[in-house]
């Protein structure tokens, strides 16, 4: 893993203008995806799915969060050392490494993520986009 400063030598993350209409339309992107998944139960079929799209929720909200703090970020990997180096939020880092991990496992290499896994990722998922949004996303709510 690249540090914070290398991502930024790099490109991957860059300075960006604070951009309202942005952060808007990722809040609401992560709605929407919130609201149509919270009406489906996690099953044995379906709870990669939701996993991962949980994960896009989270990530949106994440970039919504970079984006209020001057930074676009490109690469999800480097969303989590913003977490960490950045808002210093080195619990949030954690989960969101992991939730990161698994899902790239199900989205690049067809693995199934184990049912009680992604039961407990969705959840603590959950929990991490709310208290993301009531800590850092007030204005925009």
């Amino acid at each position: 893993m690249l540090s914070w400063k290398e991502y930024l030598s790099k490109g991957t993350v860059r300075k960006a203008i604070l951009n309202k209409g942005m952060i808007k339309s990722l809040l609401a992107m992560a709605d929407n995806r919130l609201g149509v998944f919270a009406k489906l139960k996690p099953d044995q079929n379906n709870a990669s799915v939701l996993f991962t799209n949980y994960y896009d929720a989270l990530r949106e909200i994440c970039e919504a969060i970079a984006l209020k703090e001057g930074y676009k970020i490109y690469q999800h990997e480097a969303i989590g050392l913003f977490l960490r180096d950045i808002m210093h939020e080195d619990l949030i880092f954690m989960k969101f490494d992991r939730f990161r991990i698994m899902r790239n496992r199900a989205h690049y290499y067809g693995a199934m993520i184990p049912f009680a896994e992604a039961v407990e990722g969705i959840d603590a998922m959950k929990d991490l986009i709310e208290e993301l949004k009531a800590k850092y996303m007030q204005e925009y709510a």
